[in-house]
């Protein structure tokens, strides 16, 4: 069976018109597809463990909850060791960030300009996952 060459994602924001806006400027057909969306810490979770998509991409301020939660939800499940993490938030002190690293994201961006450094990770993940079989 010939495997799926997109690489999934899952937004958890609490701006339903940041996240719309995110999903249109990251998405590409046939290569990268959001497939869910929450603004709350359990609802992410359940989506996320439910979904099981390559990449999340995470604020760490959500409408309730907070993204730690996920981030741990996340790094406990077994079945997502592979996911990517990462976080997108305004709260970008040296500090802050060391802590979000340190709890198991992959990557931190400035979700106010860090839009090109995202979508050249994402093309990173794409090509490390699917451009060796081309």
């Amino acid at each position: 069976m010939k495997q799926s060459r997109r690489l999934t994602v899952f937004i958890a924001e609490d701006s339903k018109a940041y996240a719309e806006m995110l999903a249109e400027l990251i998405s590409e057909p046939g290569r990268i597809e959001v497939v869910g969306f929450a603004d709350s810490e359990s609802t992410a979770i359940e989506r996320i463990l439910g979904l099981k998509p390559d990449v999340v991409i995470l604020d760490m301020q959500l409408r309730s909850g907070y993204g730690p939660a996920v981030i741990r939800a996340v790094r406990s499940a077994p079945e997502l060791q592979g996911t990517t993490l990462i976080v997108m938030s305004n709260h970008t002190s040296p500090r802050f960030r060391a802590r979000c690293l340190e709890l198991g994201s992959d990557y931190f961006f400035d979700k106010s300009k860090d839009f090109d450094p995202l979508t050249a990770a994402l093309a990173e993940l794409w090509a490390r996952r699917f451009a060796a079989g081309e």
